[in-house]
């Protein structure tokens, strides 16, 4: 055992790397039976340090919730009832392809083992799996397929400091991270081009420290459509090196621009039931006819009425906050700029960038100021 443990300290370094990650999947979900096939490989399914039985692709796994017990079939046939159940791959590609039943939702596929757990009175499946087989499917997930080498490294860099500095986001759940975008998207495992593999690979164990050598705050979004934003703006809280910047690299793209059309009177409706707008003031009334941004602002009108842009936003579900406004008839038109909530990276400007010849550094030293990048081990051992 020394000996291997010599080998691996020797001529694989990234063994060093090695961590293992614990994902909350279909999180939003209230599970009540799920199917499992494998896609690649062979899979053994566990209850406590008990095999119950060896599946691989022309088998059919069931896990259903009823009673307080987990119910876990193969091929129609019970293979055994508790309260919780491991499915542990047996190469490291291996990986399943899941599907809900109840309730049902698509097909995802993913590497790794699995836990199935009661929580709530329903299943909790929990995906474990090494960090950077994580991070390739979090970067094609972010990112979609595409895109340049250096902008995936950028991401992969962006995710993994994400994941170490939001550890114990979801302890209380039973792991480390869920698959929704307020954690960062997993919705698969990579499965599209090596350049993605690539990109992890090349970044392994690299992540991003501020001035005071602490995780830097990697918050990002699709399209800043020119300027991005203030946190204060959106989370009515300061978030150290995090500041609102003009950025040209992504005003040219494809979700820069886009406009929307709601109803005057549902408009001054919520302005006045919420806010008590004096619609009835012929200032005020003025006012909504015609209002623009020229940079990005935390308060509709003006900040004396009261009505931050978020509120608007999460009411009347656009895509920013970063709009113009204008009565057109009986509308009021929205001509808006960006997608998302506008802090940090616009990952459309980032692929511009990368597209242009920027490296992953220079990309995440533009939106992320005064960043270092250091090995994680560095971190851990400070």
């Amino acid at each position: 055992m020394l000996r291997i443990l010599l080998f691996l300290l020797v001529f694989c370094p990234t063994f060093l790397h090695a961590q293992n990650i614990r994902i909350g999947l279909f999180s939003d979900k209230s599970i009540k039976e799920i199917e499992g096939i494998v896609g690649k490989g062979t899979y053994f399914v566990f209850k406590d340090s008990l095999q119950l039985v060896k599946i691989g692709s022309a088998d059919v796994l069931k896990a259903s919730y009823s009673a307080g017990l987990i119910r876990i079939t193969v091929n129609g046939i019970e293979k055994g009832r508790g309260k919780s159940f491991r499915i542990i791959q047996d190469k490291q590609e291996d990986y399943l392809q899941l599907r809900l039943i109840s309730p049902a939702a698509k097909q995802r596929s993913y590497e790794g083992d699995f836990d199935i757990e009661i929580r709530k009175e329903a299943l909790s499946l929990i995906n474990n799996l090494d960090m950077e087989t994580y991070l390739e499917g979090v970067v094609e997930s972010e990112g979609g397929p595409g895109q340049k080498l250096n902008y995936y490294k950028a991401q992969a860099v962006i995710s993994r400091t994400y994941a170490m500095k939001y550890w114990s986001k979801h302890k209380e759940n039973g792991y480390n991270l869920c698959d929704r975008v307020h954690c960062q998207a997993y919705l698969h495992h990579r499965s599209a081009t090596v350049t993605i593999d690539s990109a992890v690979h090349q970044t392994r164990g690299l992540i991003m420290l501020d001035q005071n050598n602490e995780l830097y705050p990697t918050y990002f979004h699709a399209n800043c459509g020119g300027q991005t934003s203030e946190p204060q703006y959106v989370w009515n809280e300061e978030i150290p090196n995090l500041c609102s910047f003009k950025d040209t690299f992504c005003i040219h793209t494809q979700q820069a621009k886009w406009e929307k059309r709601i109803p005057k009177e549902q408009w001054t409706k919520f302005l006045v039931d919420k806010y008590n707008f004096p619609i009835s003031d012929s200032v005020s009334n003025e006012l909504l006819n015609h209002f623009v941004q020229e940079q990005r602002s935390a308060f509709y009108l003006h900040p004396i009425y009261g009505i931050p842009l978020r509120d608007l936003r999460e009411q009347f579900k656009l895509k920013s906050t970063f709009f113009d406004a204008e009565i057109v008839g009986e509308e009021m038109l929205l001509h808006g700029r960006g997608f998302g909530h506008g802090v940090g990276l616009c990952q459309e400007g980032a692929m511009n960038m990368a597209k242009k010849g920027y490296t992953y550094d220079q990309i995440l030293g533009f939106y992320y100021p005064e960043m270092k990048l250091v090995d994680r081990s560095v971190f851990i051992d400070k």
